[in-house]
């Protein structure tokens, strides 16, 4: 085997363990994360329903139930609303450039019992909820920014 063709397995390199390998498993799992929240999304969006009285929102991957009725239990103060929507450090993601544009609701699942229910929040730039409106989340959704963890879906009436 030549030298060029020979594969370094040495572990005791300047990158072995450093900032750079670190930051390379941290982006190699992000990615891995996303795909399989992608692939599990796709699985999940099989039958979807007719759109009927839908509107555009944002909710966190791991509180997304298609087709699950919930209930707007409460609005997020503008102040709570923005500092979610930002990097947790501060600062603003590509995607949202104005998070002071956005309403963020708490929703409550209701999965046929007072006891056992999924509390959740979910965010609007053009949507408007009271408290009490009922909905559930479209088969449908997309991947709208990564670093938040957010989905872009409609919602539509529970009927």
């Amino acid at each position: 085997m030549e030298e060029s063709e020979k594969i370094d397995t040495d572990d005791s390199g300047e990158d072995a363990g450093g900032v750079f390998a670190d930051e390379s498993r941290r982006t190699f799992m992000k990615k891995g994360a996303l795909a399989t929240g992608a692939l599990a999304l796709g699985l999940g969006s099989a039958g979807t329903a007719a759109a009927q009285d839908t509107d555009s929102v944002l909710v966190y991957t791991y509180a997304y139930h298609p087709n699950v009725p919930f209930r707007v239990t409460n609005a997020l103060d503008q102040s709570t609303t923005v500092r979610l929507l930002e990097r947790p450090g501060g600062g603003s993601v590509d995607e949202i450039s104005q998070p002071d544009d956005y309403s963020g609701w708490v929703i409550r699942y209701d999965l046929g019992g007072s006891v056992a229910a999924i509390t959740a929040i979910m965010f609007s730039r053009d949507a408007s909820f009271s408290q009490g409106d009922r909905r559930r989340f479209s088969g449908d959704a997309t991947v709208f920014s990564s670093e938040l963890n957010l989905l872009s879906t409609t919602v539509r009436s529970p009927n």
